[in-house]
């Protein structure tokens, strides 16, 4: 799950990784996105937090991680083209 979500989150602009205790996340200008824990990993959604299915489809996957930067991202950047 890491290493698909890595690679999805490579594409888009102003990320960063960071460890934060047991946890693996990924934020966008300061704002976490992507939080994984163990095998298992959440997203930011319009509701919230999600979970994401670890055995999901890789494109449903990606485009999670996608939605879940947009919703993290500040306007500016939105505005400046994003992804």
């Amino acid at each position: 799950m890491l290493d698909l979500i890595r690679e999805a989150v490579k594409v888009l602009p102003a990320t960063e990784e960071r460890d934060a205790g047991e946890a693996t996340v990924f934020a966008v200008e300061g704002n976490d996105f992507v939080r994984i824990v163990g095998d298992g990993a959440t997203v930011r959604s319009d509701d919230g937090w999600q979970e994401i299915d670890a055995d999901g489809d890789p494109v449903g996957i990606e485009d999670a991680v996608a939605h879940a930067w947009e919703l993290a991202a500040p306007r500016a950047l939105l505005e400046a083209g994003g992804r």
